[in-house]
Parts: structure tokens; sequence; C-alpha cells
């Protein structure tokens, strides 16, 4: 566990089938989003700057990193600051690479956060002796493998000895517990089958994975779940398998005190301040739902974004809610579409008692009142024929494997347009 500041804490081996390749899988994207193209080498410092690399220890606190290279406090709490509407230095773990650039009067200039191998965060500072997010990204692609396994004890157990991580299973948990009981349904000698994919860029993993599919034969049933290029998962009989999203967060609607604006300018600056959610006037203590079936995948208390929490849905979707008054979830707890997750408040920057409410899709922060999100129904009549060839190989896929576990399938790249 990293701590942000003194007082802020964060919280095997595979055969290839070559003549099997999975098609590319296209990703939609959020076409407003602004994100520059990473160049394939970094630049290293210019003879007129310095730069200093910092990996991340055990212990560390982004304050004494700042005071070990030279970096002022000050410059600190502004980069904290700029980084409410996004929270990408509450990722920072053991391991995560950091760099503070400094100019030839030695004033620090930068600091540069290295996400994954695609992507960098960079906090520059601006002529009004500010500083502005930034993000890079580099190209990527997927690559697909067939885990596959027989129930042996509990689903859990059966799961990871297959392959699969935590994670992992909870999504296919989540998307299939509305079909049968993992618990109480399965039998000794149940077989299942799951596509995952990884994210590369070039032939070096990004960390991050995917549900692609899953087929679980109990008896003479078989229970399936399949990704489609809209992000959501449907049966074999393009049936959504996830219940419909809530469009709010609260029982009832309230008072939007501050709209979605991702090109908001900062009223003294001028500068764009991007505001990535809408703002609810609920009181303080109102409850608060879950939009959507999820796992919870951070809980934190930052300086300027109070309490909050980050839900996880499990295919493109994930929501947040900030200046909490109270949480009632844990990280990595599995929590139901309509399920109370907290109290709102007035934690953190905050003007008054409000609930911040975010939703992203494929990574992007959307408009949560007027994004199309997932609804409980069938594979629109125009993409039915598509979604039934691209079923109909995935699962042939997971068949054809037959008793091997941990297949890689060769060729399966999937691109961002």
């Amino acid at each position: 566990m990293v701590l942000i500041a003194s007082f802020w804490s964060t919280q095997s081996s595979s055969a290839k089938i070559p003549a099997l390749p999975v098609e590319p899988l296209v990703t939609p994207t959020d076409p407003s989003a602004s994100v520059e193209t990473l160049p394939d080498t970094l630049a290293e410092s210019r003879s007129d700057t310095r730069t200093q690399h910092h990996e991340v220890q055990p212990g560390d606190t982004l304050s004494s990193i700042f005071s070990r290279h030279g970096a002022p406090t000050s410059d600190l709490y502004k980069i904290m600051e700029t980084d409410v509407e996004y929270l990408a230095l509450e990722t920072l773990q053991p391991g995560t690479q950091l760099r503070l650039t400094f100019d030839n009067q030695d004033r620090f200039t930068e600091l540069a956060l290295v996400l994954d191998s695609a992507r960098t965060v960079f906090y520059t500072r601006t002529d009004d002796d500010q500083f502005e997010y930034r993000r890079m990204e580099a190209d990527t692609h997927w690559v697909s493998e067939v885990l596959r396994g027989s129930i042996e004890g509990s689903f859990y157990v059966s799961a990871v000895k297959a392959g699969l991580t935590a994670h992992q299973i909870a999504s296919v948990n989540q998307l299939l517990e509305h079909r049968l009981n993992f618990r109480r349904d399965l039998r000794a000698g149940d077989q299942f089958a799951v596509i995952i994919s990884h994210e590369m860029t070039d032939d070096q993993s990004t960390g991050k994975t995917r549900v692609e599919a899953v087929s679980l034969k109990r008896g003479s049933r078989t229970h399936t779940a399949f990704r489609f290029e809209d992000g959501n998962y449907y049966d074999q009989n393009g049936k959504s398998v996830l219940p419909a999203f809530r469009r709010w967060p609260t029982q009832t609607s309230y008072r939007v005190s501050s709209h979605f604006n991702p090109r908001r300018k900062h009223p003294v600056t001028g500068r764009i301040s991007p505001h990535n959610g809408v703002d609810l006037a609920t009181p303080i203590g109102t409850p608060i739902f879950s939009t959507g079936d999820g796992i919870v995948q951070r809980v934190g208390n930052h300086p300027f974004a109070g309490k909050y929490i980050d839900i996880d849905h499990g295919n493109a979707y994930k929501t947040r809610y900030l200046h909490l008054h109270k949480i009632l979830v844990k990280k990595g707890q599995s929590i139901q579409r309509g399920e109370r997750i907290a109290l709102s408040g007035n934690t953190g920057r905050s003007t008054g008692p409000h609930l911040h409410f975010e939703l992203h899709v494929n990574g992007r922060p959307v408009n949560p009142l007027k994004a199309d999100i997932p609804t409980a129904a069938d594979i629109p009549s125009e993409h039915a024929k598509a979604f039934k060839e691209d079923a109909s190989y995935k699962l042939a896929v997971m068949e054809r494997a037959g008793s091997r576990s941990n297949l890689m399938l060769a060729g399966a790249r999937v691109s961002f347009d």
C-alpha cells in the first residue's frame, strides 16, 4: 500500500493452436474523448531539463517522494487538486514508475505517472503556475486464451486451478449468477471454459484482461455468456445476461447542481478544467445505491474527492461516487444492482452537501444521465446475425480445445477504432 500523503492512504504455460486464430473483436470507444498517442519511445531529458526516476516502494508517500527529489510540497497539492477529476494517483502501488522533471533553473515542472506499458499520465506546470492533466496512450491489441477445467470442489478452487485470477472468477460469477447458484447447482465433473483476452502493446502485456466468453456445462444444460462489440454480454440466444442499469444512484431524482462538462473552463484561469460527472444536491446521509451489478474496485479517502467508491460492472462500464459521508462496502465485494453502498456527504473539497456521480464507458467518462446504458434486452435485430456468428465461433473455440487447459489462441488481436 502506498500513502499519497502522510495523512492519506489508497487503497501457466500455454499450447498454441495456429490453425484456430480468434478474429479481431472491435471495442467501441468514446468518440468525444481526446487522448494523445504515445510515441514509440518517450523522449529522455532534454539538455535544459533533468529527470529523476523513482520506483514506488512499500511505505512510500508522495510527500516523501517529492521531498527526496527536491520537489515542493506546494506543487504536490496543486497536482492532487488537478487529479481530483481523474484519481489516477490513487492507483499507486509498489513498483509504480514515476518521473519528476526539473527545468534548467531547477524548478519542478512535471510529474509523469506510468500507469502501464501503454499509458502514461502527465501533470505539467502551466504559465499560471498551476498543473494540467495530460494522458498519452500507445496502440494496443488483445491476445486471447482458453482456460478450461472441471468442477472439483468449489467453482472458485476449480477456476484457480484452471488459471483464472480472483477478479476473473468474480466476473464469471457475475455473468452467470442470475442463471444458476454456484454453490448449490454445480456437481463434480461439470465442465467450464472461459476465453480471457490480455491487452498488449507490441509483445508486452499492460496487465489488463477481460472475459470474452464463458461456457459452463451442468448436466444436460449449458450456460453461456458472450461479450459482443457493444461491450455487453449476452447468452447464446442473444439475450442480455445482466440486469438493466439504474439511471440514478438515489431512490428519487435530485436537482443537478453541476452538470457533466468535459470542456468546462475554469472561471479564473480560463483553462479547460473538466467536470467528469454530475453533482446531485443530496442532503448528508442520503442513501446511495449501485446503479448496476458489479465488484467494488476501489474505496478511498481523497483530500479533495473525499470518501469515494469505484465499482467495476464487469464489462465496458464503471461507476464512481465521491464526497461520501459513510461507505458501506469493501474493496473486492460483489454488489447487486440497487444495493445500498454509501450515504452521501460533504467530504473532501466541497462547497456543500452533494453526490458527485460518474459513469465511465471503455475507460472514458460520459454523461451518466444521458448516455446509453445496458438494458435487459435482446441483441438488436440488425446485429443478430453478426452476434450469432461471433457467439458460434467462440463456442466452437472453447469446445474444440478438448480436454487440454490453458490454450493460447494465435493471432488474436483486437484494435481500438
